[in-house]
């Protein structure tokens, strides 16, 4: 362990224990507003949430809460016994007519298979209960279920169980397959129980984070990558999906029988513990909260945004614990990738034989701006209009800079810069990546698998057919053009099922 590491992860200790114990929890709780909302009249009837990892612990206080004050509440957990008994304890404490409004859903969040069942199963109770053949309401999906193993476990889909549970699965999938009925439900969020855990380290390389590569495993790092991924991943989804609040959060260091299992004798050192309500409170108030009050992208800790580094000098921000606009992007991908079965791309990409042009590309010709009008969206792509790729070659003839403008879901204009470098004689094959000052080791292979004669329309894709991109030198083409170039990308291999429609002036 190099001397900031060593240094950040004290760093984190000296914070926690000022912050995130009871006494910490103490501290700011008396400074919160008052009357308290937590203690008003609230009414939650019609609401309806989702609590993973429910049955005991903090999860069930979250859930606790909300069924006291009316709301319909899905308890997601692993253990139908478990949950049974949790749900009976609930419906018993939160009185009046509970029995009707608390359910239990069966899933093991590590699990790819049942994550898609239990989101389906959700969406038929939903209907069955409103009698709306077309509505389903969620107005909080709470990720809080997750494993922290000291000794390296597979999951019986082959992939590491904290990674799997605590973000690719158990916040990424299930957070995807919810995310269309958030946005339909007014003031809703998506909130995900993080850890101060994150501020030890970066996100990592990626055989790193799913424990693939070489590297010794340990538990407690396989553990804080995931929840930096969290952070991560929820400040994305905040900027691409701005009608949901979506926030991670901290509960700080709580007792619960995961804190016992996982740490044993040595959560001493984590003393003076909180209890669960100290530790679900926070996120209690994250749920009821009004959306003009929460900070969409932010981690909290006890109703408050948090810094999400320390790591640098007397507990400034630092670097060693930042991840560049490449590497999230990177993860984004990857996490679309393994969560919908394509999870060799990461090594695979590079590798994979090409289905290149038989002619060359005149790169000054292909040079221009370029409208997309269809594509199989990525992270970045999808939800956006207005795709235009604007190409300029640099002196040498080798590398192109290329501007990539699209508008957000929000209607605000955006950019992401990006360079390629031209790896084949042909000029089919491109090794691109973000422009951050520097040029970046190779990260996604960039793929011109037609082009038209006189340059007017082209298809661009990846190795692996995950994505492509139809595009043209006008904003609009004719529908035989459009159809023409649909079969092309069908020869290719590409899954035209999942190519959509660009919107262009």
């Amino acid at each position: 362990m190099g001397f900031w590491q060593i240094a950040t992860s004290t760093q984190f200790y000296l914070y926690g224990k000022r912050h995130f114990t009871s006494s910490g929890w103490e501290t700011h709780q008396a400074s919160y507003a008052k009357p308290d909302l937590l203690e008003t009249a609230l009414d939650l009837a019609g609401r309806v949430y989702i609590v993973t990892g429910s049955n005991s612990g903090i999860g069930k206080e979250i859930a606790q809460f909300l069924a006291t004050k009316g709301a319909t509440v899905y308890m997601l957990c692993r253990s139908k016994e478990r949950a049974e008994s949790a749900r009976a304890d609930i419906v018993a404490k939160a009185g009046g007519n509970a029995e009707g409004r608390v359910h239990v859903l069966l899933a093991d969040c590590s699990l790819e298979t049942d994550v898609r069942r239990v989101w389906d199963d959700f969406c038929e109770h939903s209907v069955a209960q409103s009698g709306n053949p077309t509505h389903v309401r969620l107005d909080g999906l709470v990720c809080n279920a997750g494993a922290l193993a000291n000794e390296k476990t597979m999951t019986s889909e082959g992939i590491e169980l904290t990674f799997a549970s605590h973000l690719l699965f158990g916040t990424y999938l299930l957070g995807s397959l919810a995310m269309p009925v958030l946005e339909a439900t007014e003031g809703s969020r998506l909130i995900v129980v993080s850890s101060g855990g994150m501020y030890n380290t970066a996100f990592p390389k990626w055989e790193n984070a799913t424990s693939t590569g070489t590297e010794k495993y340990d538990g407690q790092f396989a553990y804080a990558y995931a929840k930096r991924g969290q952070v991560l991943l929820c400040e994305q989804w905040s900027e691409l999906h701005p009608k949901v609040k979506v926030v991670s959060c901290h509960p700080g260091w709580t007792s619960t029988p995961a804190v016992e299992e996982a740490y044993g004798s040595s959560k001493s050192y984590l003393e003076p513990m909180r209890n669960t309500w100290q530790g679900a409170e926070g996120i209690v108030w994250l749920c009821v909260a009004d959306a003009s009050k929460i900070e969409g992208g932010a981690f909290y800790l006890d109703r408050e945004p948090q810094v999400k580094h320390m790591g640098g000098a007397f507990f400034t921000e630092g670097t060693i614990t930042k991840n560049s606009p490449g590497e999230v992007a990177d993860m984004m991908r990857l996490l679309e990738d393994w969560a919908n079965g394509r999870r060799d791309t990461a090594t695979r990409v590079a590798a994979a034989p090409l289905t290149a042009m038989a002619s060359p590309i005149e790169l000054p010709k292909f040079m221009g701006t370029w409208y997309v009008i269809a594509n199989i969206p990525t992270f970045f792509d999808r939800g956006t209009t207005h795709n235009i790729e604007q190409y300029t070659l640099d002196e040498g003839g080798k590398m192109v800079h290329v501007d990539f403008t699209y508008r957000k879901a929000s209607g605000k204009p955006a950019l992401l810069q990006q360079r390629a470098e031209v790896v084949n004689e042909a000029c089919t094959q491109w090794a691109i990546s973000p422009k951050l000052g520097v040029f970046l080791p190779l990260r996604i292979a960039y793929l011109v698998a037609d082009c038209a004669e006189d340059y007017s329309t082209t298809i661009i894709g990846v190795p692996d057919k995950s994505y492509v991109w139809i595009m043209a030198r006008t904003p609009t083409v004719d529908q035989a053009t459009y159809d023409a170039l649909m079969a092309k990308a069908r020869s290719f291999g590409y899954d035209t099922s999942k190519i959509l429609r660009v919107a262009q002036d």
